[in-house]
């Protein structure tokens, strides 16, 4: 799976490198849209079940319900891949008690800092990260977003503990999540039966916790930006459960902490517009690429410390403000 992201991986390295050294600016939306455009999706392949062990699952069973007063028994790193390779199941349940137990771990601070590290290490490889990426409608939607989802919650932890994790780990990882966002096809929210997607709920909340990395430059940041624009004005389906809520505090936190982030947002913002009014309007895809735009136009103007000329470039939206 991870060799056919290759060549589309290595390109948006090059386009990485080109802005982080202010050889590309305005012109990196129209790149990546291309990019975008030349992006095929993938034929849905088998769904392989991994092997999750009922002792395992009494032992996460326990750690959740037991004593919380006192010291915590420690995660051992067998333990610890245990819970990575169940995070990949198809079972909802067991999917939740995995996610439950990193965060309630993230909160005690049981990881440890080289644990935190080796997480974010391992989730950053392409075997969690393009799992099943490019098919619609697939089994794998479930097991790359809890990889995304735990991959977020140990960059918040590694940050918090003075964790550090290497700067070579960081600048590959840039890449790849460009790589899923211009890859992406299921864009599924809540699935009766098979618990939630929500890819591009996740996928911001992560970038955040990157951006949050003062070792990131200006220019890290404003590719990330400018691959999660072009992702979602392309996005066909509807988003509406919470995708525009957090996309926006992303989006917003940027344009507020440097004039270079809201300069490039406005100048998408009016290629945006321009592009939804040559959109079909007899095609359900186009109104959803409309109201999504609408949803998360809208979220972002309930932040009050938005700068006036950002705020003034969203109201000034002409047939879809």
């Amino acid at each position: 799976m991870e060799e056919k992201f290759a060549d589309l991986e290595h390109k948006l390295v090059f386009l990485h490198q080109q802005v982080a050294a202010g050889e590309l600016y305005y012109d990196l939306g129209p790149r990546l849209l291309k990019l975008a455009e030349k992006t095929r999706g993938q034929k849905k392949a088998p769904f392989t079940e991994p092997p999750v062990s009922a002792l395992f699952m009494v032992e996460v069973h326990l750690r959740l319900t037991g004593p919380k007063n006192g010291p915590q028994p420690p995660f051992d790193d067998e333990f610890l891949t245990s819970l990575l390779e169940a995070s990949q199941s198809a079972d909802p349940p067991i999917r939740n008690q995995v996610l439950n137990l990193v965060n309630w771990a993230n909160d005690q601070q049981i990881l440890t800092k080289e644990q935190l590290q080796w997480l974010v290490i391992h989730l950053s490889q392409p075997k969690y990260l393009y799992y099943h990426l490019g098919e619609r409608r697939s089994a794998g939607l479930f097991a790359r977003t809890n990889a995304l989802t735990i991959l977020r919650y140990a960059l918040y932890a590694s940050r918090r503990q003075a964790a550090l994790v290497p700067t070579t780990t960081l600048q590959r990882l840039i890449p790849r999540l460009a790589t899923i966002l211009l890859a992406e096809r299921d864009f599924r929210g809540f699935v009766e039966g098979n618990g939630w997607g929500q890819t591009m709920a996740i996928l911001p909340g992560v970038i955040n916790e990157l951006c949050a990395d003062e070792r990131l430059t200006r220019g890290d940041k404003l590719f990330l930006m400018g691959c999660l624009l072009v992702a979602y004005r392309r996005v066909g389906a509807p988003l509406t459960m919470g995708e525009p809520d957090e996309c926006a505090i992303l989006l917003c936190q940027l344009v507020k902490r440097h004039p270079l982030y809201a300069r490039y947002f406005i100048r998408e913002l009016t290629n945006w517009r321009k592009e939804l009014d040559q959109l079909n309007t007899s095609k359900t895809a186009t109104w959803h690429r409309v109201f999504n735009y609408r949803h998360l136009m809208q979220a972002m103007l309930l932040d009050a410390g938005l700068p006036n000329t950002v705020a003034s470039a969203i109201m000034d939206q002409d047939n879809y403000g």
